[in-house]
């Protein structure tokens, strides 16, 4: 311990190891059908965990407020949360009551986040016979602990810019609980595969491409012709112009309050205060 001749008292300087946190999340009186013990309970022992243990504490809490967020806007327009997401997820823990609290510890370095799977692992991760397979596979990619983009799952194109991300666990988690168990259509053209959502407007199209024999997702194209908003009626709005899948399933696109959607889609609006329509 250091001594000071300016202080009575000099506190040691403890490893990083030994700082933690109290997460807590509290569900109000007649909240409990929004957010189910399950769910706050995952949200608090799962995700904020994994963000504590990669040492990303404010990306975590970020994303927290994200997932409840997410959860707010569902029980908005009248859907349930789906609790079958949660048995896709490794968990340890799954189990609460009205809220729930948790200390969550604080490590000195952030976890590593790309690994190289076993070529086992790596078997299950290739591009399958059909668009539904391949989507299948990558929500099961989703959910594991693991993070590697490196999967013939996806285009050459799409697992290089993949590479480029450090996407947490929690954070993939937070993808595959918008997704997982959502209805949706897939619409297939030659070479091309479109697949739209039909039972959540939050989640923007997936788009494949067939490679000989197998489809894999490409998502340099949904970063390119998709785009997220803010502060509106929708989440998320087409963009694409001139591209290989914009022609192919132009007409299946439409305009819906200044946004370009797929007419087929779930297109549910948030009510917007004071919006008087």
């Amino acid at each position: 311990m250091s001594k000071s001749s300016s202080s009575p008292r000099c506190w040691p300087v403890l490893p990083p190891i030994f700082i933690s946190a109290i997460v807590s999340v509290e569900v109000g009186n007649g909240l409990e059908g929004y957010f189910p013990d399950a769910f706050v309970s995952y949200l608090v022992r799962e995700h904020a965990k994994g963000f504590f243990e990669s040492g990303d504490l404010s990306l975590g809490l970020r994303t927290l407020l994200t997932l409840l967020q997410h959860r707010i806007r569902e029980a908005v327009l009248g859907m349930d949360f789906d609790p079958r997401v949660l048995k896709a997820i490794p968990a340890s823990h799954l189990s609460g009551g009205a809220g729930v609290t948790a200390t969550m510890p604080s490590l000195t370095a952030p976890a590593k986040i790309t690994t190289r799977m076993s070529e086992e692992d790596r078997e299950r991760y290739r591009a399958k016979a059909t668009p539904a397979q391949t989507y299948a596979a990558y929500l099961e990619w989703l959910a594991r602990s693991d993070y590697d983009p490196d999967v013939e799952l996806f285009t050459a194109a799409s697992r290089a810019y993949l590479s480029r991300f450090r996407l947490t666990a929690p954070y993939r988690q937070y993808i595959l609980l918008g997704e997982y168990g959502k209805s949706h259509r897939i619409v297939q053209r030659d070479s091309l595969a479109l697949l739209v959502f039909t039972g959540t407007p939050f989640v923007s199209p997936h788009f494949f491409v067939k490679d000989g024999d197998v489809w894999r997702m490409d998502m340099t194209a949904e970063v390119r012709d998709t785009v997220e908003r803010v502060g509106g009626a929708y989440t998320w709005d087409y963009r694409g112009t001139t591209d290989e899948y914009t022609k192919a399933f132009e007409d299946l696109l439409t305009k819906i309050q200044g946004y370009r959607r797929f007419k087929d889609g779930d297109n549910r609006a948030l009510p917007i205060r004071g919006d008087k329509r």
